[in-house]
């Protein structure tokens, strides 16, 4: 079997995320890469994404009628629900040559053009605005894929001839720009992104992470490729049933395979300029339909289950999410909760604090960037590259944890007096009326899960 040039830097793309796994599990993050999460319990749920629309260029080969119409009326008709990660508008990308049909760079030498080269006006949420009210009133929803869809940093094995945005700055105002954009004119707020071609790094060494840090938003990843970008084999009836063939495997194998997972599809053309997508969704969906399961929004699905491994039927599990929906940093950046995993200091220190205080836009542009200057740390032990360096010092200063003269121990790991006594201090510090909690008296070892359910009831008070 041959493999495109595109399809091995995926796979080796796979391999590095897959090395970096380890670290995106080591820290609390405000930003959490939603890849999948635990399967919903006593039903079969998965979220499909359709990306670089949305797109008025007719469907090929098609009747004329406009792709994401095309699809629109495909999930319509099954009942499904979609997560359209548009972009503004590619009109800008130019000067430009056109590019080489089936390959990575089909629809220019520098630059994307969507739907192709010279016909940008037929995509993009500035040039469609017509599609985007009606992907919202079929009750869709939208993330940022970029407004120009320019690459956020270099790709020099793919995308060596492309253009990419010069730094961290300019990548969130390119970011800012579609959301400003989508806010006046449709009234939606967007939550959630993904960078054009997954392309993370930033050319100052900044992420995709830190920029989504500063827009409140979590990383749109998926774990189900539905196939539709990849060049034609030239033959289009094949082009469509490579589409539906892993998914049918997927289901025979293992009926619950796809729950909880979140299916990457194309809202436009192939590197080829076609659109197999349009005949191969209604089998895809026909297919799910035949074992039960429901096609859902990425947020309904994170609203039935926000972390990979985390049960969401377990009893303290609704407060969590309760937490989470309010904007309490409760998870690591790979999306784990990791409800066994001995509870720390530092981490305690990040999850006591309210969101939407000052304190808190503080600690999470800490969280998001990592990267200060501050030679000043307020304990010898809590240097300023800390991640939890912010929330650390402003709750030992609002007193919810003590220290120990000038030093936090932050990776010690939490004790239950420790918890109820940071309990007791918000009742204080907030004036909140509720009951002293009840803690075990022995002194081993709390973990995440145990913490928050103690901690749980005060956290929602604030």
């Amino acid at each position: 079997m041959r493999f495109s040039p595109v399809e091995l830097a995926r796979s080796a793309n796979r391999l590095s995320k897959e090395r970096r796994k380890a670290q995106m599990r080591r820290h609390l993050h405000p930003v959490r890469r939603i890849e999948r999460v635990a399967p919903p319990p006593g039903r079969r749920v998965v979220a499909m994404t359709f990306d670089d629309g949305p797109c008025a260029g007719p469907a090929r080969p098609g009747d004329g009628q406009g792709l994401t119409e095309s699809l629109l009326k495909t999930l319509e008709q099954y009942g499904a629900r979609g997560t359209f990660d548009i972009i503004g508008t590619t009109a800008f990308n130019y000067p430009d040559r056109e590019g080489h049909l089936h390959t990575a760079r089909w629809s220019g030498v520098k630059h994307d053009h969507y739907p192709e080269f010279g016909r940008d006006e037929l995509a993009g949420a500035a040039n469609q605005p017509g599609l985007v009210r009606q992907i919202l009133d079929g009750g869709h929803e939208l993330a940022n894929h970029g407004y120009h869809h320019v690459a956020f940093g270099p790709s020099r094995f793919i995308y060596g001839s492309r253009e990419f945005l010069p730094n961290l700055a300019a990548v969130i105002e390119d970011l800012k720009q579609l959301h400003q954009l989508i806010e006046h004119s449709f009234g939606y707020r967007l939550k959630l992104a993904r960078p054009p071609h997954y392309i993370d790094h930033t050319a100052d060494g900044y992420s995709a992470y830190h920029a989504y840090c500063a827009m409140g938003y979590l990383y749109l990843a998926a774990s189900f490729d539905g196939g539709g970008w990849k060049p034609s084999c030239g033959d289009y009836r094949k082009d469509v049933e490579n589409m539906v063939t892993p998914l049918a495997r997927a289901l025979a194998a293992d009926p619950d395979s796809l729950n909880g997972q979140i299916i990457f599809q194309k809202d436009g053309y192939n590197m080829s300029k076609q659109s197999p997508v349009c005949d191969a969704l209604p089998r895809q969906l026909e297919l799910l339909k035949r074992y039960d399961y429901r096609v859902v929004t990425v947020s309904e699905l994170l609203s039935l289950s926000p972390y990979t491994d985390l049960d969401p039927s377990h009893p303290v599990a609704e407060k969590i999410r309760q937490l989470e929906r309010v904007g309490f940093v409760l998870a690591y950046m790979d999306n784990s909760f990791q409800p066994e995993r001995l509870l720390t200091r530092g981490e305690l220190a990040v999850m006591l604090l309210k969101p939407g205080l000052e304190e808190m836009k503080e600690v999470r542009a800490k969280l998001g960037t990592c990267r200060q200057n501050d030679n000043s740390p307020a304990f010898k032990d809590v240097p300023p590259q800390n991640p939890y360096a912010a929330a650390i010092s402003r709750t030992a200063a609002l007193g919810l944890i003590q220290a120990r003269g000038e030093l936090f121990y932050p990776d010690r790991t939490a004790s239950w007096q420790e918890i109820k006594e940071a309990a007791i201090a918000l009742c204080r510090l907030l004036k909140l009326s509720l009951p002293t909690p009840t803690v075990p008296s022995h002194e081993r070892p709390v973990n995440r899960l145990a913490a928050l359910e103690v901690l749980a009831p005060y956290l929602l008070a604030l």
